[in-house]
């Protein structure tokens, strides 16, 4: 491992709550880094998985097929990013949805059964599982409010609120699908907020 991505993963680290020296080596003696070109499929919904994944580099896109056979964009995970935790990211040990790189990424991967181990005997992994938990029923909820209750324009708000920049690093196709509209409306949507 180079050094300019050692130190960007030790970074990624203490900002999940792993501080320590030494609980950030636990966290490396059980990961196996790997990297992703864009478009890389990391993992596909209906399939066996038994892995938790951390985001350390690029911008990964969580993604269904809808009854047709398209691909429906149902969220992003940005650099520093826990992915959704195995428990609710499966259904009986499999995954409920596809994640995909969108631009070259690097990611941690640690067996679940070795990160409940850590989790079980180890205060900061406990704590930081729970923060993780809480980030993600946070967001979710807000989403699952924000996507029943508001108009295009206020969730493309929220987007730019929750993902910055975004709009710069992907395909507009999938933030219009995200987002629930074309990409037709999707750029009117930009106009109309360059125009303010």
């Amino acid at each position: 491992m180079n050094r300019d991505i050692s130190d960007n993963i030790l970074k990624t680290l203490t900002t999940f709550g792993l501080q320590s020296i030494q609980t950030q080596n636990l966290f490396l003696e059980s990961c196996v880094l790997k990297s992703y070109n864009k478009n890389d499929i990391i993992f596909s919904e209906d399939k066996k998985n038994n892995n938790e994944y951390f985001l350390f580099e690029g911008v990964l896109q969580r993604f269904n097929a809808n009854e047709n056979g398209e691909n429906v964009t149902t969220g992003f995970y940005l650099q520093n990013a826990v992915i959704t935790p195995h428990f609710a990211r499966t259904i009986k040990g499999k995954n409920i949805f596809s994640l995909q790189a969108l631009t070259e990424v690097q990611i941690g991967e640690v067996p679940v059964a070795i990160f409940d181990n850590l989790r079980f005997g180890n205060k900061d992994f406990q704590h930081f599982g729970q923060h993780v938990i809480e980030q993600e029923l946070s967001k979710n909820i807000l989403t699952d409010i924000a996507y029943r209750s508001s108009n295009a324009k206020e969730r493309l708000s929220l987007l730019r609120k929750t993902y910055p920049n975004i709009e710069n690093l992907i395909p507009h196709n999938l933030i219009a699908s995200y987002l629930g509209i074309t990409k037709v409306s999707f750029s009117r949507l930009r106009s109309e907020f360059a125009r303010q």
